[in-house]
């Protein structure tokens, strides 16, 4: 998000400029920018990915990702693809976050989604890949749980479950857990999938749109961050920037495997060079998690 962002819950703004990908008076700012540049941005996300970009690789001798495929600058997706992508809107339709079904009557999505949000405003929407249509199913929310230790992007876990009044028929996404450390190697790819801006401060996406990005180790997640804490976290992103999550697309996935590896939650603008996006470690807090899905 871009500078000087504040998440809403009393807490400061802090050094390094930190943005939260979904705030109360962001999604405000981007239903006025929405609202006058309507046109603009239907004919922007009309356009796949052009396949330009930083093109690099991780700078780390590890995999090499096309950065082609990526949600800023749009590459579209399906929730045939990915069943398990949802995103929750309020109750006027407005859709302020994603989030990922986990279970056919629960879904994961950030914390910092519901920090000002009432769950009994919140809809949950499943197979929709464009939002501006009626497919799929919507559901409202009977209960949220947001992590108990969780005070602001950074602080705390920033996750939270909501129990769908009406289950699902889509395909729930497995959990990483304990035995997967291995999918957080340094340069391994791994996909974030949103409905959010196609690029900093734009419009959120009418469509879902996926990105390829690789994961980063601990030390170069510390760099862009020196809050970064990895029994927490993980990050991935280029050096050069160019391919990340953006604005909307917090609580929404990082799958890497055909698992859940990481909730979308926050990062210094979207995607700029050697600032990667920051994600909730799935398998270091999967206990926690499987207690909340019963």
């Amino acid at each position: 998000m871009t500078d000087g962002a504040h998440d809403g819950v009393g807490r400061p703004v802090l050094p390094g400029l930190r943005r939260l990908l979904v705030l109360a008076g962001v999604c405000l700012l981007l239903v006025l920018v929405a609202a006058a540049g309507a046109s603009a941005a239907a004919a922007a996300e009309g356009t796949p990915g052009d396949g330009s970009g930083s093109g690099s690789g991780t700078g780390s001798g590890g995999l090499v990702v096309d950065a082609g495929t990526r949600v800023v600058g749009g590459a579209r997706a399906t929730t045939d693809e990915a069943p398990w992508a949802v995103f929750l809107t309020d109750a006027g339709g407005f859709q302020f976050c994603g989030a990922t079904l986990v279970t056919p009557t629960k879904v994961l999505t950030a914390a910092h989604c519901m920090a000002t949000t009432d769950a009994a405003q919140v809809r949950v929407v499943a197979g929709r890949d464009d939002k501006q249509s009626t497919a799929g199913e919507t559901s409202t929310v009977s209960r949220a749980w947001v992590d108990p230790g969780f005070q602001g992007v950074g602080e705390g876990t920033d996750l939270a479950v909501l129990t769908l009044a009406t289950p699902s028929t889509r395909t729930p996404l497995p959990l990483a857990g304990p035995g997967d450390e291995g999918l957080y190697s340094d340069g391994r790819a791994a996909q974030v999938y949103g409905w959010g801006a196609t690029s900093e401060s734009a419009p959120p996406s009418r469509y879902l749109l996926t990105a390829t990005v690789p994961l980063r180790g601990d030390d170069y997640c510390r760099a862009g961050d020196t809050t970064f804490d990895p029994q927490r976290l993980t990050c991935a992103g280029f050096d050069a920037g160019g391919v990340d999550s953006c604005q909307g697309d917090s609580g929404g996935p990082l799958v890497a495997a055909g698992k859940l590896i990481g909730v979308t939650s926050f990062g210094d603008g979207c995607a700029r060079a050697g600032r990667p996006g920051y994600y909730v470690r799935v398998a270091a807090v999967s206990a926690a998690l499987v207690a909340q899905l019963a």
